[in-house]
């Protein structure tokens, strides 16, 4: 999936909720954290549908929207490691909170 394609996905599911009689009372922050929990939730179920191959990665990296973007897609992504330049830091980037590893299922 193209990252226009998550974009779409992404306003298409904050319409959903700005229209759900359920949230209607809500702010907007809260509308938006609902939104990001269900982007999130939908990567991660259906992470070959959007261009990745989750059971490849070992570790995800925490990305967040620039501060004006009217939609905040903030969360994990999984990131291929062997593509850090420096992969030395990789310890380093877990300890401060930019990088976590996957936990795996056990549950079949």
């Amino acid at each position: 999936m193209k990252v226009d394609e998550l974009i779409t996905e992404a306003i298409t599911e904050f319409l959903d909720v700005e229209i759900h009689g359920d949230t209607g009372e809500l702010d907007f922050f809260s509308k938006i954290n609902i939104v990001q929990k269900r982007m999130m939730d939908k990567v991660k179920k259906n992470s070959d549908f959007y261009g990745m191959e989750s059971n490849t990665f070992e570790y995800e990296m925490f990305f967040s929207s620039n501060p004006n973007d009217m939609i905040k897609i903030d969360g994990w992504l999984p990131i291929d490691t062997a593509k850090i330049e420096k992969a030395d830091k990789i310890d380093e980037y877990v300890k401060i909170g930019l990088l976590r590893k996957i936990e795996r299922s056990t549950a079949a």
